[in-house]
């Protein structure tokens, strides 16, 4: 069942991951084509249309992971993929841009099925392989996310925004029957109980979260603000939109190699260890592109940066991961939407008032103040193996959710 769930599983969200970043590389030239408002109200849609499906998504997230305690994870997870799959095909035939921007909200408020598909994952997976598991799980995300845009503005090219709009809807389609056919369900979760009022998502958890939002603005705030790191460069814009593309397929790339590597070495070292060695690089890193002097240091830094930070999320999800519960996986997973949406409004935000480099130091400074506490709340000593590891977090987070109730 385990290698099942997880291959299968794994194609269905890099199905998803692509279909997303295959409309969203051409979605705001169909917006300027079908908007009858002029080019400054036709920017405002293009920013409301294509954040609103990230906003949706990371408020819902967690809603639908606490939904597997109720519902079947499988059918949950295959009527949302059937729901994107009738949206796709719908916004082919749109011409309306209020039309539009609900059936981007709808997008969003089913985007989190993605939190079932890694609660299924999880659940499948045995405590020695849940990290890696995961890792995979991420993995695929990320390389949808390297080979949908150009994929999609070749399609877009070459069969016009209808016609790739049906062939999102298409691999969707597919991705659906394979899940239907070769993805075995696994049991509801176990609702945690309750008491004295207080939720499960708890001071370890908040703490995660945080970690697994800074590290996606890390990971997603760099194309915003790319015009101007190819200015701070003297690079012609010509030239400029010819490396965007293949700066960012490189660190994209590194960071879904870095996904399945450190998730995998995270066995032998430990969860702990692996996430601290992780976090500090990145930190440094992310702080090192301020001093770069020329593109191409600029890309090598970039490049190692995300392939160290890419896996932090999916190990930290592992901590929590190794005893189930749908609504703090789906709140952990919703970090990654937030930082989605929210990462490039920060670095645009900061490049207005203070420049460039002031983009690069505070989105490093941000990370600090929850990697001080992951190493506060989180310290597991006598630390060999990554089996005993999630063993120990789990006593950690249990004891820290125990001492706040007693509170």
């Amino acid at each position: 069942m385990n290698h099942r769930n997880l291959i299968f599983i794994s194609i269905s969200q890099f199905g998803t991951s692509f279909t997303f970043n295959f409309i969203n590389v051409f979605l705001p030239f169909y917006v300027f084509k079908i908007s009858p408002y002029p080019p400054k109200d036709t920017l405002l849609w293009i920013g409301l249309i294509l954040g609103s499906t990230h906003l949706c998504t990371a408020v819902t997230s967690t809603f639908w992971g606490s939904l597997t305690h109720h519902y079947s994870p499988k059918l949950l997870y295959l009527r949302g993929i059937i729901v994107h799959t009738i949206v796709f095909l719908l916004m082919g035939f749109t011409t309306n841009l209020h039309v539009l921007l609900i059936l981007r909200i709808l997008q969003g408020l089913v985007g989190g099925i993605s939190t079932i598909g890694l609660i299924i994952v999880s659940s499948s997976a045995s405590k020695e392989n849940i990290s890696s598991d995961i890792g995979v799980f991420q993995s695929t995300i990320t390389l949808g996310l390297l080979v949908g845009p150009p994929l999609g503005s070749l399609a877009a090219a070459m069969f016009g925004f209808k016609g790739a709009f049906i062939s999102a809807s298409a691999v969707l389609f597919a991705s659906f029957i394979f899940c239907h056919l070769y993805v075995i369900d696994v049991p509801r979760l176990v609702k945690e109980k309750r008491s004295l009022g207080r939720t499960n998502i708890n001071k370890p958890v908040i703490i995660g979260w945080m970690l697994c939002f800074a590290t996606q603005i890390q990971l997603m705030f760099l194309p915003s603000v790319l015009p101007n790191v190819f200015e701070k460069f003297s690079i012609e814009q010509t030239i400029a939109l010819k490396l965007a593309g293949t700066i960012v397929m490189l660190y994209t790339t590194t960071a879904m190699i870095g996904t399945y590597v450190w998730s995998w070495l995270s066995r032998k070292f430990g969860l702990y260890r692996m996430i601290t060695f992780l976090l500090a690089l990145g930190v440094l890193l992310q702080a090192l592109l301020a001093i770069s002097r020329g593109i191409a240091d600029f890309t090598v830094i970039r490049m190692v940066q995300t392939g160290l930070v890419a896996a932090i999320i999916p190990l930290i999800i592992s901590i929590f991961a190794c005893e189930p519960k749908g609504s703090i996986i789906g709140f952990l997973n919703s970090a990654r939407f937030a930082g989605n949406a929210l990462g490039p409004i920060i670095a645009t935000s900061v490049l207005a008032f203070f420049g460039l480099s002031s983009v690069y130091l505070f989105i490093s400074g941000m990370t600090i103040i929850p990697f001080l506490c992951f190493k506060v709340f989180f310290k597991i000593p006598n630390e060999n193996f990554a089996t005993q590891t999630e063993k120990d977090v789990h006593l950690s987070t249990r004891k820290h959710k125990n001492r706040g109730i007693r509170d």
